[in-house]
Order: structure tokens, then sequence, then C-alpha cells
């Protein structure tokens, strides 16, 4: 079945399990958030234990790509303090890894991942992001890297006029991108998104209200390409986490005037092995 269309899950009512991925997670907790069962692909949340730590030099045969939603962690000397990114290519050495206090980290792993000891190829250099402090860098509000011109539409995106962003990587390959958005309180779009790429969420911050019910911290989606969706709003403006598989980021909208509601129904869509996990969440719970 490859990977399920899930829009919504609320992190928060995920387990934490201790039964996955020996070797580099070894003693590390992780919420499986989806998971691609032809490939092992997965996109997850890691808790590591106060003290944690990997010394010997190792290597992966996936890539990951990590935002750390809490506390600290360390790789081949690289601090990852809150809301730092890194993407490390599958075969680049690993001398060390750490963490003094725990740490929460978004995690995506390529693939089921597998730990070899000793140094790894090392031949897609150019893949490696080694980090991006979310925290520490200056929002963009062009949004044209994301393939959207607010000057375009007769004023029908207007709403994105609102945005800002920061792109903390854009494979050389594949073109997938991955940022972090930034909207502010009592924003509204009155359009239908339709992408060609699959693409993937997950709020950081605030609130955001669609098609299938209010999003708090901690929600996460992950939408098959071809996949309409929106109008969107957010009462308390938001940041929030995105993906794409398959490419760039493109769009094409169409015309949802009248079709938002602050009061949308909670109609969330998930696959039965995640049912159990749907939207509940206390509105003061923290994003994980």
């Amino acid at each position: 079945m490859a990977r399920p269309h899930i829009e919504f899950i609320q992190s928060q009512a995920v387990p934490w399990r201790d039964d996955l991925w020996n070797g580099r997670f070894d003693g590390a907790h992780v919420k499986i958030l989806s998971e691609d069962d032809e490939t092992g692909a997965a996109s997850t949340m890691v808790r590591y234990p106060a003290g944690w730590s990997r010394t010997s030099t190792e290597h992966l045969s996936t890539d990951e790509e990590l935002l750390v939603l809490d506390g600290d962690l360390e790789i081949n000397g690289v601090e990852y303090g809150e809301l730092c990114y890194g993407h490390i290519p599958a075969g680049h050495t690993r001398h060390s890894a750490a963490s003094r206090n725990g740490a929460v980290v978004l995690t995506f792993v390529s693939g089921e991942p597998e730990t070899s000891a000793g140094e790894g190829p090392d031949d897609d250099a150019e893949r490696l992001v080694e980090k991006v402090d979310v925290l520490g860098t200056k929002l963009d509000t062009s949004l044209r890297e994301l393939g959207v011109d607010v000057d375009e539409g007769d004023g029908m995106l207007d709403g994105f006029r609102k945005f800002s962003r920061i792109i903390c990587r854009e494979d050389p390959h594949t073109h997938d991108q991955t940022w972090v958005l930034s909207a502010p309180p009592l924003w509204r779009n009155d359009v239908i998104e339709i992408h060609p790429v699959v693409e993937e969420m997950y709020l950081i911050t605030g609130d955001l209200t669609g098609d299938t019910g209010l999003m708090k911290p901690g929600a996460y989606f992950w939408r098959p390409p071809g996949m309409p969706h929106g109008p969107f709003g957010s009462k308390t403006g938001n940041l929030l986490f995105f993906r794409t598989q398959g490419g760039p980021l493109s769009t094409d909208f169409q015309p949802g005037e009248h079709l938002f509601s602050w009061d949308a129904k909670l109609n969330p869509v998930l696959p039965p092995e995640l049912a159990e996990y749907g939207p509940r969440v206390e509105s003061e719970a923290a994003y994980y």
C-alpha cells in the first residue's frame, strides 16, 4: 500500500516505542507518524534520554533529516538546539552523537535505517545540510521558491502576502524541498490547493483550521499528490514545518470563496491502523 493519506493526527496521541531501529537509535524511543511499508521510509519523532551517546565511528544506510523540537543533540560535533535543522545523507560518516539533556527530534528516514560500523563512502556530500538554525535565520517574505507568486491570480492569493518562510533544503538531484513557514494571527486563504508532489506538514506552534477540522500544535499530515485541500486559516498564527517528495512545491490554485469556516467539522482522513490516534489533545498540550 506504500504510504497512506493521513490528514491529520495529533502526534501526542501516538505511543512511544522502544522496539524499533537498532544501532544508531539504540536507547531512544520512537513514534511513527507515517511509514511506507514497501521502502521502510518513515516520518517519526525520536526521544533521546539525557546522557544518550554513541562514540564509535559508523554510518547509516539511509538519509536522516531532523528538526529538534526540544532539548539538545550533537552529531559530529555540531550542536543542534531548539528548532535546529539538519539533513545527513546515507553513507555519511558519523564519529559521535550525543544528547546531554535529552531531546525530542522530528526525524525522517528514507528507508529502514541500518547502522554499519566504520567510515561510510561519503559519496553524496552535496546533499549534506549540516545545520540551519531556524530561530537564528531571518525570515524571507518571498514565496517564489515555493512556486507562489502573490501578484498573480487577480487577488486570489492575497492571503499569502502575510506569510514568510525559511528554506532549509532543496535536494540537488530530486529538488525535494523542506521549509519552515510562518503566518500571523487571523489569516485565511479562500483557495483550494492541489500539488503534483507529496506534501507533509508538522504544526510546531499555533493553530490551523482546514477542511478536516482544527489542528493544534503537534498536528501532522502526509498528503499524496493531486489531493485537493483547503481553504485554511489561523486565529492565533502559526509556525509550520513542511516537506515535499517528488520534486519542488508547485500549486494549482482554484477559487474556494465561501467554503472556509472557523467552525469546520472535525473530519480527519486516517487509515484504519491510525484511527485510534485521531485528533484529540488538550489545547495547552506540548507540541509533541
